[in-house]
């Protein structure tokens, strides 16, 4: 029998999982789909891999990325008191997506660091199956 050396994340849908939700944050980019997709990837990494915390490195990362995106909204509005609820609604929602696309770009990099997008996923092939015998 071959014996295997594909990761834990080889031997698990996780991987497979996190490339489709990659994917579908880039197939999504430019909608008004793509906030929600990247939550969806958040939730897909956000885990306590060995020797890396995701979810606490994304929660960090994302404070971050908020809190600055918040401040550059609070300025924009200080800049332009006068201006119109319908331009207020596109820059704040414009800022809404820079913002996610900021922690898509993060996620992304991680990932790509941590080698989790450079092998695709590997088949492991699972054990044989015992038959059950009932002899009542």
């Amino acid at each position: 029998m071959e014996e295997s050396t594909a990761s834990f994340l080889d031997k698990t849908d996780w991987r497979i999982t996190i490339h489709r939700k990659l994917e579908a944050c880039v197939d999504a980019e430019g909608t008004e789909y793509y906030p929600k997709t990247v939550k969806s990837l958040i939730s897909a990494v956000g885990a306590t891999y060995p020797g890396w915390d995701a979810k606490e490195e994304i929660r960090i990362e994302r404070a971050q990325v908020s809190k600055k995106y918040y401040y550059a909204w609070v300025n924009w509005l200080d800049d332009n008191p006068t201006a119109k609820k319908t331009k207020k609604y596109h820059i704040k929602k414009l800022l809404y997506h820079m913002e996610y696309k900021e922690i898509f770009e993060f996620i992304k990099n991680r990932c790509a660091s941590k080698r989790m997008m450079l092998w695709g996923s590997k088949k492991i092939p699972g054990g044989t199956q015992i038959f059950y015998h009932d002899d009542e």
